[in-house]
């Protein structure tokens, strides 16, 4: 039986990530369909801004605490090719939570609109405004935005093929999670 458990501040800082994560990608899909002249429109792209940037505090949180803490390695059940699917589709993810928010970012800040974290401080405009740039940036996060929900959704069903169709035991990564 799988023994290995991620601790309690991975895991907290896993499922926090996932819901944020999953809730951006619905505000996404939601505000891109407003009208310009929606009253709602700046408040919630800007709340949309401030929680990718907390994505991006919560990713380098995560990282730091992996130095200290490894994770549990891939339970032993697993053949070759499981453990390099997950092994995969985890850097994949890893990678995209450091794109997506950047081309946030430059989509932003080159489209002369400022991204403030919760009213608390605005983050610096490192890119001057360039009308082109900003469109390159929006194309690229809306690609890596789709091949992350792509990639959140394959993880999602190999965690829960091992709980299910493998009828958990060392298997179940899931409960490692939980």
């Amino acid at each position: 039986m799988q023994t290995q458990r991620y601790s309690g501040l991975s895991r907290a800082i896993h499922w926090v990530s996932a819901i944020i994560i999953l809730a951006l990608i619905v505000v996404g899909w939601y505000m891109t369909g407003l009208a310009e002249d929606d009253p709602s429109r700046r408040s919630i792209y800007g709340m949309h801004k401030a929680f990718g940037v907390l994505t991006v505090f919560l990713f380098v949180a995560r990282i730091a605490w992996l130095r200290v803490n490894p994770a549990p390695e891939l339970p032993s059940v697993f053949n070759a090719r499981e453990k390099l699917v997950t092994k995969g589709v985890q850097s994949l993810l890893y990678v995209l939570l450091v794109l997506i928010p950047v081309s946030g970012y430059v989509m932003s800040t080159a489209g002369g609109h400022p991204i403030s974290f919760f009213g608390l401080f605005d983050l610096p405009a490192l890119i001057g405004e360039n009308k082109a740039v900003a469109g390159f940036a929006h194309e690229a996060h809306a690609i890596l935005s789709y091949a992350g929900l792509a990639l959140v959704l394959l993880h999602m069903a190999g965690a829960l093929k091992h709980r299910v169709l493998d009828k958990g035991g060392e298997s179940d990564v899931l409960a490692r999670m939980l």
